[in-house]
């Protein structure tokens, strides 16, 4: 009696120790697989700065190119205007159009700083809905 009570408890040590075992497995299974998605995300993560670096670098890049070109314009017409001063032409021009021509100047430096925070805000808004879309195309079935 004691000897089979003694074998019944070795078969279900036996059990449970392969139960625990299979459970291991699927614990190393599982942390491998959440190490890989680790990884993964990691890598993704680093990707989008590295592209996020990059855009920001093309804006300056275009932002100083842009000025650059908005500085030419501007010193090209400064020159026009000093040429019809030394030619006393300017004399003709009224207050008005004076104003007019100051208020040109302002209209095209706010439509550069626009232009520059619209393409920013573009550039912010696909960045946002390109780290949606990989968020959530991670599905929990894959952990």
């Amino acid at each position: 009696m004691a000897e089979k009570l003694l074998d019944e408890m070795i078969n279900k040590i036996n059990q449970i120790t392969a139960s625990l075992d299979g459970t291991i497995a699927q614990i190393n299974q599982m942390s491998t697989a959440i190490q890989s998605m680790s990884q993964k995300f990691s890598e993704e993560t680093i990707s989008i700065n590295e592209n996020i670096r990059l855009i920001v670098e093309v804006l300056k890049q275009f932002r100083m190119k842009s000025s650059d070109n908005m500085q030419e314009i501007a010193n090209d017409f400064n020159k026009s205007i000093k040429q019809l001063y030394e030619k006393k032409s300017i004399e003709n021009i009224t207050e008005d159009e004076k104003k007019a021509i100051e208020l040109i100047r302002q209209a095209a430096k706010a439509v550069s700083n626009n232009l520059y925070y619209a393409q920013l805000l573009n550039v912010i808004q696909s960045i946002r809905e390109e780290t949606n879309r990989i968020i959530s195309c991670r599905e929990p079935s894959n952990i």
